[in-house]
């Protein structure tokens, strides 16, 4: 059978059409979840976001994040005592959310929490606090490697 210019033509539209109802399929299988379900209801309380970070950077001493080994140790501020410190730790997995978790702030008595992380995937993190300290909130927020 000899192929003319016309079959040649049909021949490439054809697989065209084939190659991009492949990839349709293949893309409409993806995972593509948002980084929490209320991510619309988060993204219009931003600014209260805002003004805890702002709080943040204002304060004389910062919060200090630092790997020690297989343990990670936040260091609150100086100028509060460990007992008025409270609030959440979250490390977020941009790549698998299954892998998220949170960890209460418990300083111990100089103001140290630590978290192990010889335990957790290697990779890419995303370190969320979130703090109170004397009546007022804070936001820090750090991407972590974990090796």
């Amino acid at each position: 059978m000899k192929l003319n210019w016309g079959s040649g033509i049909a021949v490439v539209y054809i697989l065209f059409v084939i190659a991009v109802l492949i990839a349709v399929v293949v893309f409409m299988n993806q995972d593509v979840s948002l980084e929490t379900k209320d991510y619309y209801a988060k993204g219009i309380a931003y600014q209260e976001q805002i003004d805890k970070m702002n709080r943040a950077n204002e304060l004389p001493e910062k919060l200090e994040i630092e790997q020690a080994g297989n343990y990670l140790n936040f260091n609150f501020p100086k100028i509060f005592r460990p007992n008025e410190i409270g609030g959440m730790i979250y490390f977020y997995r941009p790549s698998n959310k299954q892998q998220d978790f949170l960890v209460n702030i418990q300083p111990d008595t100089s103001g140290i929490q630590t978290v192990p992380v010889a335990s957790i995937e290697k990779g890419l993190w995303k370190i969320k606090i979130e703090w109170a300290a004397k009546g007022n909130s804070y936001y820090n927020e750090k991407i972590f490697m974990v090796n």
